[in-house]
């Protein structure tokens, strides 16, 4: 579902009986503040195809001769990366720096970023149908040089070779900052010359992993049926053995683990991003039903295991019972993710920051009992990192109260999957990610609708992406 898009078919739809809306107060300053006043304008176009979008299809030439003595450093809190940090990425030794001078944050490390002449037909689901040979795996986000306002004016210069007594080589260097997050594989920093149009690799950084690839991270709550009294945890882990969430005093409960893989993914004649070059590994996601809790109260909870380590201690709230007198929501759609740095993305959603600010302001101010998130979830669109990302955005909400969630066309579309529309708006997940990282209480796989009730509102929730004529038909028959 585009911004700009409010036709009918690209949307789920969530009927609300006598509602009542909570106000967002205004949030206190934060990183979020910085981010949206700073780059709203760098991101407004970049929901529409943009040339980073574009990446995986353009020729790539070996330019590491230009700067022999070119270095990519990682500076970051310790030799492995942490669960979330900023990490300053320092490239030296460039011989003429230019604004066409970027790097990519791949992952894994052992991606192949050449070019993959014989797989041209596999890329045109970005939206590029130029005849170019490809890049065989796609970033995770890149930056370019620039953004260090001393990289293109070369101030940082350093002199490498001396002849007589004299400078006969000088270099220049840059430093720019990459917001990373536990995504369990390695990462790797690619430095490019040439743009995103003509990308020509120069250097390549030493790989860096995370310190606990296994952390249990980004834990969000859901409600099961209209009582109130239980609520579904759901996390994601590098670790496939079973976990555990503690809760209410003393309570304590095992997880389910479930995990998808690329032969999970949809693709057709060509095959799809999530199939193919935006395929990236989702580790294992745990699943735990805390019960015999009180509706309209509030509680605690951490989860993990002593193997692999465990959440902070997070209090969250449940919603009022069905039938009780009153509810305070918010419904919304289409929120995306938007980078905490400025990298680019392959699909940025410039207002995702603002309404999660917004809504953390209500939670936080006890203002709030629930969200509904109605469609076009994470806009990872078969890019499957950026699923990580949407849900450590989320987490300072979801974490903290009930998240339901509806299926959108972003989610679910894709040619010859049982889709009602055949586009390849999902870019081949086909609704697999979506119902593994958000379990609803639906009646069976990729069945995505159910009712429930909160207080005085009873919510029915449905999909328009899937084909609804044979039950109508039964109804009437």
């Amino acid at each position: 579902m585009e911004s700009c898009n409010w036709i009918l078919k690209h949307v789920s739809i969530l009927l609300v009986f006598f509602l009542s809306f909570s106000t967002s107060a205004t949030p206190p300053s934060s990183l979020f503040d910085f981010v949206i006043t700073n780059t709203t304008t760098l991101h407004r176009n970049f929901t529409a195809v943009s040339d980073f979008r574009m990446i995986n299809r353009r020729i790539l030439k070996d330019c590491s001769a230009s700067s022999p003595f070119l270095k990519i450093n990682i500076t970051s809190s310790n030799s492995k990366l942490s669960d979330e940090e900023f990490v300053t990425v320092t490239v030296t030794g460039v011989s003429k720096p230019s604004s066409a001078d970027w790097v990519a944050m791949i992952s894994p490390s052992s991606s192949n970023v050449e070019t993959c002449i014989l797989n041209e037909f596999y890329y045109l689901q970005t939206g590029d149908t130029a005849k170019l040979p490809l890049l065989c795996h796609y970033p995770v986000k890149a930056q370019y040089m620039k953004s260090d306002p001393d990289y293109l004016s070369c101030k940082k210069k350093e002199c490498k070779k001396y002849q007589n007594g004299k400078c006969t080589a000088t270099t220049c260097s840059g430093s720019i900052k990459f917001h990373v997050i536990n995504i369990r594989s390695d990462i790797e920093f690619v430095f490019f010359s040439g743009g995103f149009l003509k990308p020509c690799i120069v250097g390549r950084s030493t790989p860096v992993g995370f310190a606990n690839p296994k952390k249990p991270l980004y834990g969000h709550l859901s409600s099961t049926d209209s009582t109130g009294t239980s609520m579904r945890l759901t996390w994601v882990s590098g670790d496939k053995e079973p976990q555990q969430v503690q809760y209410g005093g003393g309570k304590t409960v095992t997880s389910a683990i479930t995990t998808f893989s690329q032969d999970d993914m949809c693709s057709s004649a060509l095959p799809s991003p999530a199939k193919d070059f935006g395929w990236h590994d989702p580790g294992y996601i745990h699943s735990a039903l805390m019960t015999g809790l009180k509706p309209s109260s509030t509680f605690s909870y951490r989860y993990g295991s002593d193997s692999v380590g465990w959440s902070e201690q997070i209090q969250f709230s449940t919603p009022p019972a069905g039938g009780s007198n009153e509810l305070k929501f918010i419904a919304f759609g289409d929120m995306g993710k938007t980078p905490l740095d400025a990298s680019e993305e392959h699909y940025i959603q410039p207002g995702a920051l603002s309404v999660i600010k917004a809504i953390a302001s209500d939670v936080n101010s006890n203002n709030v009992n629930s969200v509904f998130h109605i469609g076009d979830i994470s806009y990872a669109t078969g890019f499957l990192a950026e699923w990580d990302f949407f849900l450590n955005l989320i987490s300072p909400v979801a974490s903290r109260l009930s998240y339901m969630t509806a299926i959108g066309n972003h989610e679910r579309d894709y040619v010859d999957s049982g889709s009602v529309y055949s586009t390849p708006d999902s870019g081949g997940e086909c609704g697999v990610p979506y119902e593994t990282y958000f379990p609803m209480p639906t009646a069976a796989k990729d069945k995505p609708w159910y009712s429930i009730e909160q207080g005085s509102v009873h919510f029915t929730v449905i999909s328009t992406e899937h084909d609804w004529s044979e039950i109508l038909s039964s109804m009437n028959g």
